[in-house]
């Protein structure tokens, strides 16, 4: 009983840790963006847009090119040990960057932050392991602990836009605000410690081992390597498909919303909440999404997509305040069960080993890399028409979510004529082997009849850098 207790305490604490560092990186990488203008203007007395506009460019090409090469990492190390050498590598970075002489060094030492603070987002696939580990009592199990797990990561992601939104206006508040910077050092140092004594001294996760397969039962023919391959490459891609399209369609219509709801006399303040609205309004859905899920599956996610695009729609087509208000608030309804549905189908795709989850992520930060170039492109036709292309984009993938590739033991799957005869004799399912995992019972209905099979296993976050 102690040995339990001991180590459902070191879950929680391992959770808690890791949930923050999420945290971190959330508000990490976006407190100061809004801000960079007048940040320039107090450091270096640089007023250009451009430079501005520079600055998150590079930062965010090197994030895309480091993000892989800390999958390549994780194939060799825990994951755990490199979020550890992130935070501590953050820390050295953060503290030189409130001491940097010139935007030259800001720049460059922001991208060394940028490709290290990448580690971070290692966090993500070891927190949903993490939960992935209370599911004990079977696959089901296991999908409602990790769906618990991306709740959080939801909650934590909608939190942090407004946390960070404080931060950043608080650092510029400063007398100083190279000081502000370089605090930043200082939340690394203590998450950097709270990662070793918790987890950093742990060795990495076992595979799980293989099915006994008993001697007097024979075995089926192996699948070939090749076709499994492809069958695996097919469903990553599917979900960094998917993920892209979410991703793009959420943020190309963030860049120009404000200047869109003054036009329908929103005001600043008013355009602020109206910013924030489907923030709340995902955060008021999230207690439903576990009862959603239940009931709906797979289904889930093109119908959360389905209704965000209904409410992009009802945005662009809005010509006063009360129906912007709508349309923010089915969005956000559509935002909030949408995020969840989608990293719960990335991370059936890519576990949590790291190499899957960091390919698919660098895929979608290429919508994200691309979302600001759309907006920029569609808002010289109207104001609206962002809000039309991320509807557009959206609808697209309700369609591309009820097309799902096969599975990934597809190939030569059919059962050895011997497996459905002892499938049948031993009370399984038949075309199945004995011992083989049990299945739902006649008539009741699948737990998840996804195309994609499971494995071990910010909200995938807005990719802004300082």
């Amino acid at each position: 009983m102690r040995t339990a207790d001991s180590r459902g305490s070191r879950g929680s604490r391992a959770k808690a840790v890791l949930l923050s560092v999420v945290g971190l990186h959330l508000v990490a990488e976006t407190a100061l963006t809004p801000f960079l203008p007048q940040l320039f203007e107090r450091l270096y007395g640089i007023d250009d847009a451009e430079a501005t506009g520079l600055y998150l460019w590079v930062c965010r090409v090197v994030g895309l090119a480091a993000l892989p090469l800390w999958g390549l990492a994780a194939r060799r190390w825990p994951l755990h040990r490199l979020v550890l050498a992130g935070l501590c590598g953050s820390a050295v970075l953060d503290l030189m960057l409130g001491m940097a002489p010139s935007y030259a060094a800001y720049t460059v030492l922001s991208m060394l932050i940028v490709a290290t603070n990448c580690a971070l987002l290692l966090a993500y696939p070891a927190f949903i392991a993490e939960h992935g580990d209370d599911g004990e009592g079977g696959e089901g199990a296991a999908e409602r602990a990790r769906l618990a797990g991306l709740c959080s990561i939801v909650v934590v992601f909608h939190l942090s836009v407004v946390v960070a939104t404080v931060v950043g206006a608080g650092v510029l508040a400063l007398p100083e605000p190279r000081l502000g910077i370089s605090a930043f050092a200082v939340v690394d140092v203590v998450l950097a410690v709270l990662t070793y004594r918790v987890l950093g001294r742990e060795p990495a996760a076992p595979a799980a081992p293989p099915v006994p397969v008993p001697d007097s039962v024979p075995t089926a023919a192996p699948v070939p390597a090749v076709p499994r391959r492809r069958a695996r490459l097919a469903a990553l891609g599917y979900a960094a498909l998917i993920g892209l399209a979410f991703d793009f369609s959420v943020n190309v219509a963030r860049p120009f919303f404000t200047e869109f709801s003054d036009a329908l006399g929103g005001g600043q303040a008013g355009s602020a909440v109206l910013f924030f609205l489907p923030s709340v309004a995902a955060l008021a859905v999230l207690p439903a999404v576990r009862r959603c899920h239940a009931a709906l599956g797979d289904r889930l996610l093109p119908l959360a997509m389905a209704v965000g695009a209904a409410g992009l729609g009802w945005q662009a087509m809005a010509d006063s305040l009360p129906g912007l208000v709508g349309g923010r608030l089915l969005f956000g309804v559509g935002l909030g069960l949408g995020q969840v549905s989608v990293e719960l189908w990335m991370f059936r795709a890519t576990g949590t080993g790291g190499p899957g989850y960091t390919a698919v992520e660098t895929a979608r930060s290429v919508g994200l890399l691309a979302a600001p170039i759309a907006a920029t492109a569609a808002v010289s036709h109207d104001l609206a028409f962002p809000l039309v292309v991320a509807a557009a984009i959206q609808a697209g993938a309700v369609a591309l979510t009820l097309r799902r590739p096969a599975r990934a033991s597809a190939p030569d799957a059919t059962p050895a004529p011997e497996f459905a005869a002892a499938g049948s004799a031993a009370g399984g399912r038949p075309g199945e082997p004995p011992w083989a995992p049990p299945g739902p019972a006649a008539g009741a209905r699948p737990q998840e009849p996804s195309g994609i099979a499971l494995t071990t296993v910010p909200p995938h976050s807005e990719e802004k850098n300082r």
